[in-house]
């Protein structure tokens, strides 16, 4: 009996060392076996993006007009017009005054032969005040000659811009025992002078004359702030009834002349109009030889 009161206890101890130790057993296998640790829950919250591309102010449209720009003419070239003096040997020498250029200024025309061995060569120059000079070269004129002989104006316009409306020269620039033949001479842009031309190659001309049945002249007119050439002509069959036909000169391009339709007027031989129709003249002043 005795023995078996004292393995009781034991037996107790024993069966609570291993409850305890299949406590602890069980609490380690769990963990292992399934760890539930849980992590705080963490909110990250990311700041808004704007996608879209800045504000941009557009300019305000510039509404003033640019600044005028000042018109520049190239000067020419130093031996762009022809041009030469007469020598010591020249003949027939005549000069005119105009303001060739309109600037205002007194300018000069010279006319003048040269003689050479078969005869004479014939030359018209201007001379510009604090400017250049320029000639133009007629040649042999045979049994004719050269002569400056006045200033006429074919395109002056009352208003017009400054140094536009500048003088044109008449020049003799043939001649035979009927009458003369005047040529009209100007400045091109770069101040050279030149004969003009009728617009179909040809030189220009005014044939002066006075014969029984034909007279040929020219005067100066105008109106309403203009002034220009008349050609004039007059025809008879009789002498003594004639028609009169007043031509005006009128400017075509830089260098090129025209003739507008004639008016007619009839004529006595008795009536003082007559007497312009064989003559040149611009203004009362003679642009005769």
């Amino acid at each position: 009996m005795h023995s078996r009161l004292t393995s009781a206890p034991a037996i107790a101890a024993a069966l609570l060392a291993a409850a305890a130790l299949m406590g602890c057993s069980s609490s380690t296998s769990q963990n292992a076996s399934g760890s539930s640790t849980s992590l705080a829950e963490s909110t990250t919250t990311a700041a808004p993006t704007n996608t879209s591309a800045p504000a941009t102010t557009a300019p305000a449209p510039t509404t003033a007009a640019p600044a005028p720009q000042p018109a520049t003419t190239p000067a020419p070239p130093a031996s762009l017009c022809d041009d030469i003096a007469p020598t010591a040997a020249a003949v027939d020498v005549t000069v005119v005054n105009g303001d060739w250029n309109g600037d205002g200024a007194l300018d000069s025309a010279v006319s003048w032969g040269e003689p050479t061995s078969g005869g004479v060569d014939w030359f018209v120059r201007m001379q510009l005040s604090g400017a250049g000079n320029s000639s133009v070269f007629l040649g042999d004129l045979g049994p004719g000659y050269a002569r400056v002989t006045g200033r006429v104006d074919v395109d002056y316009s009352l208003g017009a811009p400054a140094g536009s409306n500048e003088d044109e020269l008449v020049a003799v620039v043939g001649s035979s025992a009927a009458g003369f033949n005047l040529g009209v001479f100007g400045l091109d842009q770069w101040g050279c002078l030149f004969q003009f031309d009728n617009g179909g190659g040809d030189v220009y001309i005014i044939p002066v004359y006075n014969s029984m049945l034909n007279m040929s002249g020219m005067t100066c007119d105008g109106g309403m702030g203009s002034r220009f050439v008349v050609r004039l002509e007059a025809t008879s069959d009789d002498g003594f009834n004639w028609i009169a036909r007043d031509i005006r000169v009128q400017r075509d391009d830089d260098n090129s002349l025209s003739e507008a339709p004639a008016i007619v007027t009839p004529l006595s031989a008795k009536s003082s109009l007559l007497d312009a129709y064989g003559t040149a003249e611009c203004d009362g002043t003679s642009l005769m030889p």
